[in-house]
C-alpha cells in the first residue's frame, strides 16, 4: 500500500486502467496502427522490386537465347538444329532457372516449349507486332502455363532480318514463393522489434510508476484534489519553499503577501524573514499588517512556513486569557460560597439561628455593597467581571475596593470595552497577587472618565515593580513571579497599543502607604471633539 493511502482516501483504478497495461497497450495497439501499414508499403514495394526484377532477368536472359548461334541457326533453315532445338531449350531453361523458353518463328508459332504438346501452336497473349520491328518487350501476360512475366525478343540473322523471338518467362506463383520468402525472413525482425517496443514499454511503465511513488494517476489527481482541499480551507497560510524559491502558496498566504495572481514558483519575499526550523515562531510585518511564521522541515531541502495574522492570534490570546480569568473568578466564588454554606450548617447544626441570619444579612449586605459599586460602570460584562474579583479578593485576604468616582457612559466605542475588560482582569489580578500576604493587604480601582477620555487606576499594596524589570515588564514572557508567566500584561500592553492608548506604572504615596499604580489612559473620540 503506497503511503499516501494511510493519509488520504484514494479512488480505486481497474487493472486495466493501470500505468503498466495502459502503456503496454498503448504501444502494443501504436505499433500495429503504424507497423503494419508501414509493413504493407514495404510488402509492396519488396513484391513490386521482385517482379521488376525478375522481369529484368526475364529481358535479359530473352536476349541471351536470341543471340545464342543454334537458335539463329534453327531459325534459318538448319533442320538438324531445328529438331534438336527443344531439347536445348528445355535444358537451357533449367540451367536459367525459368519455367519456360519458348522459342517461335515470324508467325509466333513454337517452335520449342516445356509441353511438347504446345510446340507448332501460336503463342498465345500480349503484343505480338512489336518484335517484327525489331522491339523488344516485357509483359504480364496470361498463357497456357499460367499468368507469368515474359520478355519477348526478337531474333535476327546476320543481315539484321527478323527470324522469329525467343521469351523466357517466369510464372507468377514463383514470384510469389520468393515474396513470401523475403517475409518469412523478415518476420523475425518485426517481431523482435515489436517485443523490443513492448519491453521498453513496460520499462517505462515502471520507471514511470516509480516516480509517481507507487500511485495512478487517477491517485495522484485525487490526493492532490484532497490536499489542496485541506490548503484552501486552512485559517494560516502555508508556503512550501526550497533553494530560496517558494513551490507551494495556499490562497491566505497569497491574500496575506499581496501575491494573488503570481505564477509559481516565486523568489522568497523580500523583507520577510525566513524562520529556521523548529526554533519557534517569529514576527514580521507584511504590508502594515503584523504576522507570525513558524517553518518547520519537510525533507528533500523543502520547508513549510505558515503564516497567520497576529492581530487574529492576539485576539484569540485575549479570549483565552479572559475565559481563564471568568474560570477563575467562577472557581474563587465557588469556593467563597461552598465556605459559607459550611459555616451556616454548622450555626444550623448547634441551633445558632440567631448567628446564622447575621450570617446571613452580612453577606447579603456585602453582596448589596458591591452590586451597588459596580452599578455606576452600566456595563454587565465589566460588572459581572468586578464582581468576580470581589470574590477573588476575599479568598486572597485582600480587600478590593472600587473607587465611589467609578463611572462610564452607556456607549463605548468598538473595542474599548473588549480592551477595557481585558485590562481590568489582568491589572487587578496582578495587584491581588502583589497585595496577597501584606500586612492589611489592599487593591484600590479606579474606572472613569474625564476631558481626556476613559482611564483605568489599579493600586495595590504590594512591593512593587522590581526595578530590572521596570522597562521590560510588558514583554511577554517577562515576570517578576517566575518562569510560565508575564502573558497578561503584554496583551494588555500590545491591546493598549491597538486603540492608541498609554498604559503606564508607578509608586506613590497615599493614606500613609506606599501603593504601586498601574494606570490604562484610552483616549475616546468624543473626548477629541
Amino acid at each position: 500500500m503506497p503511503p499516501l493511502a494511510r493519509e488520504v482516501a484514494l479512488p480505486h483504478t481497474p487493472r486495466l486502467l493501470r500505468v503498466g497495461p495502459r502503456l503496454f497497450l498503448t504501444t502494443l495497439g501504436a505499433f500495429l496502427l503504424l507497423g503494419l501499414p508501414v509493413a504493407g508499403l514495404v510488402s509492396q514495394g519488396v513484391s513490386d522490386g521482385i517482379h521488376r526484377s525478375f522481369a529484368e532477368r526475364s529481358l535479359r536472359e530473352s536476349r541471351l537465347v536470341a543471340a545464342l548461334p543454334p537458335v539463329v541457326s534453327a531459325l534459318s533453315g538448319n533442320a538438324a538444329e531445328r529438331a534438336n532445338l527443344n531439347a536445348l531449350m528445355n535444358r537451357y531453361r533449367d540451367q536459367l532457372g525459368a519455367d519456360y523458353v519458348v522459342v517461335t518463328d515470324r508467325d509466333a508459332r513454337r517452335l520449342t516449349h516445356p509441353n511438347p504438346a504446345q510446340v507448332g501452336q501460336r503463342m498465345q497473349g500480349g503484343d505480338f507486332t512489336a518484335f517484327l520491328r525489331g522491339r523488344s518487350v516485357t509483359e504480364t501476360v496470361q498463357g497456357t502455363l499460367g499468368r507469368s512475366v515474359r520478355s519477348k525478343v526478337p531474333i535476327v540473322d546476320g543481315s539484321g532480318r527478323v527470324l522469329g523471338l525467343a521469351s523466357v518467362g517466369f510464372l507468377l506463383p514463383r514470384l510469389r514463393d520468393v515474396f513470401l520468402d523475403v517475409l518469412r525472413a523478415g518476420l523475425p525482425w518485426y517481431l523482435l522489434a515489436l517485443g523490443l517496443a513492448l519491453a521498453l514499454a513496460l520499462g517505462v511503465a515502471r520507471r514511470v510508476k516509480t516516480e509517481m511513488l507507487g500511485l495512478e494517476p487517477e491517485q495522484i489527481a485525487g490526493g492532490l484534489r484532497q490536499y489542496r482541499a485541506v490548503l484552501n480551507t486552512l485559517e494560516e497560510g502555508v508556503l512550501v519553499a526550497r533553494a530560496g524559491q517558494v513551490f507551494v502558496m495556499n490562497p491566505q498566504a497569497r491574500a496575506l503577501l499581496g501575491t494573488p495572481d503570481a505564477a509559481l514558483p516565486l523568489p522568497w519575499p523580500p523583507g520577510l524573514p525566513l524562520p529556521v526550523p523548529g526554533a519557534g515562531p517569529v514576527t514580521a510585518e507584511v504590508a502594515g499588517r503584523p504576522v507570525l511564521l513558524a517553518a518547520q522541515e519537510a525533507g528533500e531541502g523543502a520547508v513549510v512556513v505558515t503564516l497567520r495574522d497576529l492581530a487574529r492570534v492576539r485576539a484569540l490570546a485575549d479570549e483565552l486569557t479572559q475565559s481563564q480569568r471568568y474560570a477563575e473568578l467562577l472557581r474563587a466564588q465557588t469556593h467563597e460560597f461552598t465556605n459559607r454554606l459550611h459555616t451556616l450548617a454548622g450555626l444550623l447544626h448547634l441551633g445558632e439561628t440567631r448567628e446564622a441570619l447575621a450570617l446571613i444579612h452580612a453577606q447579603s449586605a456585602r453582596h448589596e455593597a458591591h452590586l451597588q459599586a459596580v452599578g455606576a460602570l452600566r456595563h454587565v460584562r465589566l460588572s459581572a467581571l468586578l464582581l468576580g474579583k470581589f470574590d477573588r479578593a476575599a479568598e486572597r485576604g485582600v480587600t478590593l475596593t472600587l473607587d465611589p468616582l467609578s463611572a462610564l457612559p452607556g456607549t463605548l466605542p468598538p473595542g474599548v470595552l473588549d480592551g477595557l475588560e481585558l485590562a481590568a482582569g489582568n491589572l487587578i489580578e496582578n495587584a491581588l497577587e502583589a497585595a496577597s500576604g501584606t500586612p492589611d493587604a489592599e487593591v484600590r480601582v479606579l474606572i472613569a472618565t474625564d476631558p481626556e477620555g476613559l482611564m483605568l487606576e489599579v493600586r495595590d499594596t504590594g512591593s512593587g515593580v522590581p526595578p530590572a524589570l521596570a522597562d521590560t515588564l510588558t514583554v511577554r514572557g517577562v515576570s517578576s513571579r517566575g518562569a510560565g508567566r508575564g502573558v497578561g500584561l503584554a496583551l494588555v500592553s500590545d491591546r493598549a497599543q491597538a486603540l492608541g492608548a498609554a498604559l503606564s506604572h508607578d509608586r506613590v504615596r497615599a493614606d500613609g502607604r506606599d501603593w504601586t499604580r498601574f494606570t490604562l489612559d484610552v483616549p475616546l473620540p468624543e473626548a477629541e471633539e
